[in-house]
């Protein structure tokens, strides 16, 4: 079986190739079966999406990550959108994509060159009540680095959004994996912590780590953690346009673009670079 492929980076900076998240994009996977499809991304070690069908402006996918298949997120649903534009010689029109039976459709909209954002899913906001030295604790930072409210998130993926002063506060966070978990149980959420800090009116930089498995491990770029820091700004009360720059700690520096509306109405996007095409043959 010969399997056609393209490496994209999603949320990438448009100069850098090598930029953002990077996903594996099947071009023709209609075919391929759902335990097989597993077997690839943990041969690939790295987000993979599989197209099964396009249909004039939708498209039925599958997304699996090397932990497993996974539900259809940002940077997938970006990457696949960028690969399926270019199937249908890049009218650059909103495409639907469905990820499967138990998985919510995703309506993904072009921007700018090469550019694509989707809308976040509705999102809960609840104050944390742990105490200062608890959070700062979490994070690897003083009492003081904290400057706003902490919450918990929680549109479709919940996750702690903590607000430092500084970017030089963001650069210096660091998560022990033990009490990573232990704080997730105690909250009764997933493992996941996104930091962030203002650098100016239009510009935040963040860090996002999450726990697989009992460890910890930071991401490059997230659409669910800047979608939950889109749902801790409106429930602020803010409404405009952000920039956001992450991934650099990891080597792979990133770029989102983060807009509130009123109403809670959350939209994050990026930049797509397709980086190279294939051929798997499976034997």
């Amino acid at each position: 079986m010969d399997l056609t492929y393209r490496l994209v980076n999603v949320f990438a900076e448009s100069h850098d190739p090598f930029s953002g998240n990077a996903i594996a994009v099947f071009d023709n996977a209609a075919d391929v079966r759902e335990e097989d499809m597993v077997s690839i991304a943990l041969q690939l070690t790295m987000e993979t999406v599989f197209i099964l069908s396009v249909d004039g402006q939708r498209a039925e996918i599958r997304h699996v990550s090397s932990h497993g298949q996974g539900r259809l997120a940002g940077s997938p649903a970006i990457g696949a959108a960028h690969v399926i534009d270019g199937m249908l010689g890049n009218p650059r029109s909103e495409l639907y994509l469905s990820g499967g039976p138990d998985t919510e459709p995703i309506t993904v909209q072009p921007y700018g060159k090469d550019n694509w954002q989707i809308g976040a899913r509705a999102g809960l906001a609840r104050k944390l009540k742990s105490s200062p030295q608890i959070l700062a604790s979490l994070v690897g930072l003083p009492m003081t680095a904290i400057s706003d409210e902490v919450m918990v998130i929680d549109s479709g993926r919940s996750g702690v959004v903590l607000p430092v002063n500084t970017v030089e506060d963001v650069a210096k966070t660091h998560l022990d994996a033990r009490m990573l978990h232990s704080y997730a149980m105690l909250l009764n959420t997933e493992p996941q912590v996104y930091v962030w800090a203002r650098k100016d009116a239009e510009t935040i930089q963040s860090r996002m780590f999450f726990g697989p498995g009992g460890g910890v491990l930071e991401v490059a770029a997230t659409g669910s953690g800047a979608a939950n820091l889109g749902h801790w700004l409106s429930a602020h009360g803010e409404t405009g346009k952000w920039r956001i720059y992450q991934g650099a700690a990891v080597g792979r520096p990133s770029v989102l673009d983060l807009v509130v509306m009123p109403d809670d109405v959350v939209y994050v996007g990026g930049h797509v670079n397709q980086i190279a095409t294939g051929v798997m043959t499976i034997y």
